[in-house]
């Protein structure tokens, strides 16, 4: 009888394995199929003069100039990409940017609470405990603790457990947290120095009085507020001149901004907004000179920068989609690759010698990786956000005052309140759900529960914007740090996304590197110069030629 079943079971399983490879097959030989019916006009040629053999310092070309000008797609009109079609630009390269949405700044970068603290979350043991409980709440019987009344982290079992990038992400991700490698404390120090740089480079540009940018992003340096509601606020030593309240934040992390705690009528006191909270915070981590924008106005303002003035050589095609890349041999070195051409739903882009392809597609870097047969260790992280106007609910509620309304970032745990300009932006949710970007109707209902809990007082403009909730994908890195610089198996491809939630803040700096790696630069010389060993986000070991396992995840995610 067990021999029998036994036997029944291994010819099950056989016949599921044959038929799962069948349909992977069938999916991708279709994928190729419609790879080959692209359109094959030439949707854009960089300009073949004499600009590219001109320095980015002198017009003539003079012997004096030694950086010569280049030409560099960007795939992705996100913050990131944007802020690096920006920076190389100023620096006198020509850029063609590919954005697959109608504008720039339309998806992750318009759904970021858009905090500039000069801080870093940590993927580590207490990131990954902090998950687990919130995806299997059972697990708190395993790992300690109360079950949360509200949950931050949501998955879709079975989206994830079928997608094999998700299953492979994840044991990269409990690898970090548990066994993480020995330089993984000296890179989160790395990157929090270079968070440190990238956010004073951004405030500089929003405190220039000249600049404009700051009332078009909302620009907010009033600080940040960490609610706690326990009788007593854990501390911990953050530095070595001071003891600090730990953060509030499910994942713990790498703090530089100076902090007080405020306790009870303190704390309504600097935030009179609170006051309307049916449970008091007892505590809270005054962060006073953290800084805040939005990420979505911002990339706007600075596309429109690109496209209206004639100094900067940035063209944009929006509404186009990367599906297809081309890749050969390099020329120079039989061990390097390089992308030769971009196919997109328009046309395509030929790369020459002198172009250079910087994939900055956030956590759509993964699909246009695997265009290239490569592993990118990101996955998305579905947040959730909306937005509503202090000047409309002033304008219609007389019994409210500007008191009345946040006037920083207001958090606790899972939920980010921030004022930015006119606009109050509700943030919250990490929610693993593949690349779908519409909002699941259950998690939407208690983020808008949760919204209401944390300002009762305006129920009523919350409940009429749910139908505005709007996703976008964080680009969650599996070890935690940021992806930045070139590609080691490719002559003339790099990456920059990531690590998580705090990329848009990181933009400026990103955008720096990017410019000082295309103008000829090392990462040794960048690293003298800046402050901060840019190697410690080196793709390198990261991004890895996987061709069947590229080719098995485009099947499944039919991309």
């Amino acid at each position: 009888m067990a021999a029998t079943l036994s036997s029944a079971l291994r010819k099950t399983a056989l016949l599921g394995t044959t038929g799962l490879t069948a349909l992977t097959i069938y999916r991708y030989q279709k994928l190729e199929r419609e790879e080959a019916s692209l359109p094959t006009n030439v949707l854009f040629s960089f300009r073949d003069d004499d600009a590219n053999s001109k320095s980015s310092s002198g017009e003539d070309g003079s012997e004096n100039a030694s950086k010569k000008k280049k030409n560099v797609v960007v795939i992705g009109g996100g913050v990131v990409g944007v802020t690096a079609a920006y920076k190389l630009a100023l620096k006198g390269h020509s850029v063609a940017l590919l954005e697959p949405r109608e504008r720039a700044g339309e998806e992750c970068s318009a759904c970021a609470a858009g905090g500039m603290q000069r801080s870093n979350p940590v993927v580590d043991r207490g990131t990954w405990v902090a998950v687990t409980k919130c995806l299997a709440p059972f697990t708190r019987h395993i790992l300690g603790g109360s079950q949360e009344p509200y949950r931050f982290f949501h998955i879709d079992w079975l989206s994830a457990i079928t997608d094999p990038f998700f299953l492979r992400w994840s044991a990269t991700f409990t690898k970090t947290s548990f066994f993480p490698c020995k330089e993984q404390s000296r890179l989160q120090m790395e990157m929090l120095k270079f968070t440190d740089y990238a956010v004073k480079d951004m405030v500089k540009m929003m405190e220039d009085k000249k600049d404009p940018m700051a009332v078009a992003s909302g620009y907010n340096p009033n600080g940040s507020l960490s609610l706690s509601y326990d009788p007593v606020m854990e501390e911990k030593d953050d530095s070595p001149s001071e003891k600090k309240p730990a953060a509030a934040n499910p994942t713990r992390g790498k703090n530089l901004e100076p902090s007080k705690v405020l306790k009870g009528k303190d704390i309504s006191s600097e935030e009179p907004s609170i006051l309307h909270q049916e449970l008091q915070p007892t505590t809270c981590k005054y962060e006073y000179e953290a800084c805040a924008a939005s990420s979505g106005r911002f990339t706007q303002e600075l596309a429109e920068r690109c496209r209206s003035d004639p100094k900067l050589d940035v063209t944009f095609f929006y509404d186009t989609r990367v599906k297809g890349v081309t890749v050969g041999p390099s020329e120079g070195n039989t061990n390097l690759q390089r992308v030769t051409q971009l196919k997109t739903n328009k046309g395509t882009i030929d790369i020459s010698q002198d172009t250079e392809v910087l994939v900055a597609a956030g956590a759509w870097s993964t699909h246009v990786c695997s265009l290239m047969n490569l592993y990118c260790p990101v996955y998305p992280l579905k947040g959730y956000a909306f937005s509503l106007s202090a000047k409309d609910i002033l304008a219609s509620s007389p019994d409210l005052t500007p008191n009345d309304l946040p006037q920083r970032i207001v958090s606790d745990k899972y939920m980010f309140t921030s004022r930015l300009g006119d606009e109050i932006r509700f943030t919250s949710i990490g929610e693993f759900s593949g690349w779908a970007t519409a909002p699941t109707p259950r998690v939407k209902t208690e983020f808008i529960d949760e919204s209401i809990r944390q300002f009762p007082h305006l129920e009523k403009y919350i409940r009429s914007n749910a139908d505005n909730v709007k996703c976008g994908h964080r680009p969650y890195v599996s070890d935690g740090i940021l992806l930045l610089g070139r590609v080691d198996s490719f002559e003339n491809l790099m990456v920059s996304c990531g690590p998580g939630s705090n990329g848009w803040k990181l933009a400026m700096g990103s955008g720096e590197i990017v410019e000082k790696l295309v103008s000829g630069m090392t990462e040794e010389d960048i690293s003298e110069e800046l402050g901060f060993d840019a190697n410690a986000f080196s793709p390198k070991g990261r991004v890895l030629t996987s061709p069947l396992f590229s080719k098995i995840c485009r099947a499944g995610w039919y991309v």
